[in-house]
């Protein structure tokens, strides 16, 4: 494998080898075509869940602008990407990275900024939300990553062992079986790669966070749900590391585990970081 080189695709039907991204394709084995489409590779298995299918329809009315959206919404995460998490795992050695759940795909946009020479493929499980919002965060912050992909974190469409960094933020609470998720992220790393993913760890099930989760769900079909410390690092276990990220005024972290017991902290995923 060359500096920057694209991924190695497999379909996400059939999981046959399918071809480099970048080239238009048909599978060998079950002959299903892929190609972009207005800057996008569709690489979502054929069939979803209605939970899933629903995810791409929720942005369909949502008129909020992009820049609203990257200044106002998204500021502090930016922020914590840029000088907290992006440094944990990009290092001169690296030479593919993977987002997974992107959303606005602003950690793919930095991390190409960071490691120009590598190959940066951002994703998320939303075609549209890529296309109108993505893509315009890649422009705004002056790093177009170089794929942008749709895909379902629980059935990634890449063969095994090819990232050396793999990263999320805010998406495994949305994915029905976080495990599976772990699962395939840590199939897709290369040997010594990392992956860092950070959640929200909420207190209790029935919290006002879990409540506002419901009412914001429920309504758009879609899946969210809040998990405790002690669920994350359950779901984690044999696969990741989970403990509380360190906090700018609390960083002791038995403290901070205390805390999580009245209040929402943000948990940190590590796969051989």
């Amino acid at each position: 494998m060359t500096l920057g080189s694209p991924p190695i695709l497999r379909c996400p039907d059939c999981f046959a080898e399918a071809g480099l991204l970048g080239a238009v394709f048909a599978c060998p084995a079950c002959d299903r075509s892929f190609g972009p489409q207005a800057g996008l590779w569709d690489l979502r298995p054929s069939q979803l869940s209605p939970a899933k299918r629903n995810e791409d329809a929720a942005h369909h009315g949502d008129r909020t602008a992009t820049w609203r959206r990257l200044i106002l919404h998204k500021r502090d995460r930016i922020e914590a990407c840029d000088t907290q998490w992006l440094p944990e795992l990009l290092s001169d050695r690296t030479r593919r990275f993977l987002e997974v759940g992107g959303g606005l795909c602003y950690a793919s946009a930095l991390a190409k900024a960071r490691a120009p020479d590598a190959h940066v493929t951002a994703s998320d499980l939303s075609p549209k939300y890529v296309i109108r919002h993505a893509m315009a965060v890649g422009s705004m912050l002056g790093a177009m990553p170089n794929a942008y992909v749709a895909a379902d974190v629980e059935r990634l469409p890449f063969i095994d062992a090819q990232f050396d960094a793999v990263f999320s933020q805010m998406t495994l609470y949305r994915v029905p079986a976080p495990s599976e998720a772990l699962r395939e992220i840590r199939r897709v790393l290369a040997p010594g790669g990392c992956y860092l993913g950070i959640e929200r760890a909420t207190p209790w099930a029935w919290s006002r966070e879990a409540r506002v989760m419901r009412a914001r769900a429920e309504p758009l079909g879609i899946l969210e749900r809040p998990y405790t410390l002690h669920a994350w690092r359950a779901m984690a276990r044999g696969i990741a590391r989970a403990d509380l990220t360190p906090g700018r005024r609390l960083r002791h972290r038995r403290a901070r585990q205390w805390l999580n017991a009245v209040r929402p902290m943000h948990v940190a995923l590590r796969i051989a970081c």
